[in-house]
């Protein structure tokens, strides 16, 4: 099985990629700091859809919630827009109809804010904290793995490296009998010298 290496993930791809962890970040801290810091107001529902995925699915998985919504903050209007798995069930909003929720919006920057059923601590359960605390760590992990800065060490199987013959290379031959180096005689078509191991290699 062929591995791809992260220098072969074309730049579209790694581009969405990170586009996908830094907005998972995103959505886990601003969540976060709503909890921490947010401000509630009363904001008008002005869109509303409940879609049923899974009857047996489990608490708070079964639907799929999509909400807009408006609400005012230091005298000026701010629009937003949610979708999120939940059990709840709030009847269709009319043509035209809207709907009151409290909301949740930080005073120095309105433009993050969210139902406070999906960032007020108390609402959302220990489970839910837990995981917008773990999660960006998670992301983050991704993150710094598809940029390559975190790589994996792989283990190479390194093969002994035949050392070079360090013996002087004479040339002769068939009519030299003679080793160059010691002088001893030489058997017909020797490779080495059988006194001094100087190799002898033929002349063609």
């Amino acid at each position: 099985m062929t591995k791809i290496k992260n220098n072969n993930i074309p730049w579209p791809i790694r581009l969405l990629i990170y586009a996908c962890l830094l907005f998972a970040m995103y959505v886990s801290w601003s969540t976060l700091a709503l909890g921490l810091w947010g401000q509630a107001t009363m904001g008008t529902v002005d869109s509303y859809d409940s879609r049923l995925d899974d009857r047996s699915a489990g608490q708070n998985r079964s639907r799929t919630i999509s909400k807009g919504y408006y609400f005012t903050a230091n005298g000026k209007q701010y629009r937003g827009y949610v979708i999120y798995a939940s059990d709840e069930v709030w009847p269709r909003l009319p043509k035209g109809g809207t709907r009151a929720e409290r909301i949740l919006y930080l005073p120095f920057f309105p433009y993050i804010n969210k139902p406070s059923a999906l960032s007020d601590f108390d609402e959302m359960g220990a489970l839910a904290i837990m995981y917008h605390l773990l999660a960006p760590l998670a992301y983050l992990f991704l993150l710094l793995l598809v940029s390559g800065t975190v790589k994996r060490q792989k283990k190479t199987n390194r093969r002994p490296v035949k050392q070079p013959d360090h013996h002087p290379v004479k040339l002769r031959n068939n009519a030299q009998m003679f080793c160059t180096n010691c002088g001893k005689a030489l058997v017909k078509d020797a490779v080495f010298c059988t006194n001094c191991g100087t190799r002898i290699l033929n002349r063609c």
